[in-house]
């Protein structure tokens, strides 16, 4: 793996290396491990199916997040994946997913450790994956589950965090990692996933802790404090 300018970020939790990826994924060495949160595989599919959106989603979205997640993967040859929630975007079109996406999702259990969050929209896996998704997972001090509980050594999703950051020309508007010394939350990685702005999370939560701000816009990443967020 080589990396080239902006594509990864480098942070430390619990002493171990983590690498910030454009893509929304998180990379661990040590544990050769990649963590990707909320795909929503199907969402497009349940959305068209509760007419829930004026216009039709296109029916893609999870065979695209695949090839990505694929490509990713080629990148970073990690033995393990972690699955950190909301990887289905419900269970009635996680059913309903075609044998080819099914048959692509298989070949990942078959070529890599593949540890289940179970999120908020996936309690439960579908049949065919054959895998029981857990609450929590915890390899070396480092706990991996979908919602944040604000804790020490903690790596989650659930917000799909956006951001809109003033740089000197304009405002721009991107995914975003946040990060400290104690936890890292990790945006969304499906195509349809929308976002929660940061600084209505950190109002919410009302959150007091210092983080960084890992700012994602056209396929590179970049270091900001919370001075640079507008939104």
């Amino acid at each position: 793996m080589n990396s080239n300018k902006n594509e990864v970020i480098t942070v430390q939790l619990n002493g171990i290396e983590c690498m910030l990826h454009f893509s929304g994924l998180l990379f661990i060495p040590k544990f050769h491990t990649v963590v990707i949160s909320d795909i929503h595989f199907e969402k497009s599919f349940a959305v068209n199916m509760l007419r829930s959106s004026t216009i039709p989603l296109p029916p893609f979205d999870t065979f695209d997040t695949l090839v990505t997640i694929k490509k990713f993967l080629n990148y970073f040859s990690p033995k393990k994946i972690i699955f950190l929630g909301d990887t289905f975007h419900n269970l009635i079109s996680a059913e309903s997913i075609s044998k080819k996406n099914k048959n692509l999702i298989k070949d990942l259990i078959k070529v890599y450790d593949c540890i289940w969050i179970k999120g908020n929209h996936d309690l439960y896996n579908p049949k065919w994956l054959d895998a029981e998704p857990v609450d929590e997972y915890e390899e070396n001090g480092i706990i991996f589950r979908h919602i944040s509980q604000f804790q020490e050594n903690e790596i989650s999703g659930h917000y799909h965090l956006k951001t809109k950051i003033k740089t000197k020309d304009k405002s721009i508007v991107g995914k975003c990692f946040i990060h400290n010394t104690s936890m890292i939350i990790i945006p969304s990685f499906g195509i349809f996933t929308g976002g929660l702005y940061l600084k209505d999370f950190i109002q919410k939560y009302n959150l007091v802790n210092h983080f960084k701000i890992g700012f994602i816009y056209k396929s590179k990443i970049y270091n900001y404090n919370l001075k640079a967020v507008i939104k």
